[in-house]
């Protein structure tokens, strides 16, 4: 059973005891059969215990070895996440270092998730130069993204056509390539995108850095 399942269970009956195994199962997203599962798992392991009240009701109850275990749980997972963190700047830096030896000088960031921050802060270790971060939904509130301003891609074609001798400039997109009913990649909405804009230079690349690391680590 996968460890982060436990984990959930763990937390979510710290919070709310007087779960029923409906409820815990919709809140968790997993079957009914499986968080009975889970649920005698635990309580066979001592880390929950089961208390009937009146009727049918049962308050399912953290143990003190229960809690050790879900601050493992917590830990374990942080580590991973950690890992993943400076595992992916470290490749993402090596691949900007690579672009910039093949003439690569500015890049712009399409998207503000996580991995869009991994992506500034590796450009920051490379000879790379951040030329602007744009926006995947142009109409969030949000306007700032790490203390830079997030530009729609209109904005960005304006900031291009007044750049007189733009540098070799690459796009790092953040978008997954969408698969159509033949499992035939179909165009980033990204460049669908691009290619309406007018009086954009031809030196401009979009890389797909999803694809990137998917192919790295497949």
């Amino acid at each position: 059973m996968p460890k982060s399942k436990h984990l959930d269970t763990l937390l979510e009956l710290k919070e709310n005891p007087s779960l029923s195994q409906r409820s815990l199962a919709h809140k968790l997203n997993i079957s009914l059969g499986l968080t009975n599962s889970i649920l005698q798992n635990l309580i066979h392991r001592g880390l929950i215990k089961a208390k009937k009240m009146t009727g049918r009701k049962i308050l399912y109850l953290i143990t003190p070895k229960g809690m050790v275990q879900a601050t493992n749980f917590i830990y374990d997972r942080v580590r991973e996440t950690q890992h993943y963190y400076q595992y992916t700047k470290d490749l993402l830096t090596a691949y900007f270092t690579n672009l910039y030896n093949k003439g690569a000088r500015k890049a712009a960031i399409y998207g503000t998730g996580q991995l869009a921050e991994i992506t500034y802060l590796s450009l920051l270790d490379s000879p790379l130069k951040l030329h602007s971060i744009l926006t995947d939904d142009p109409a969030s509130p949000k306007k700032k993204f790490l203390g830079h301003e997030i530009l729609t891609l209109s904005e960005f074609a304006q900031k291009i056509s007044k750049t007189p001798a733009l540098e070799y400039l690459i796009i790092l997109s953040m978008v997954s390539q969408e698969k159509d009913k033949k499992g035939k990649d179909k165009k980033q909405s990204l460049e669908t995108e691009i290619i309406k804009l007018k009086n954009l230079p031809k030196n401009i690349q979009i890389i797909n850095l999803e694809s990137i690391l998917k192919n790295v680590n497949g």
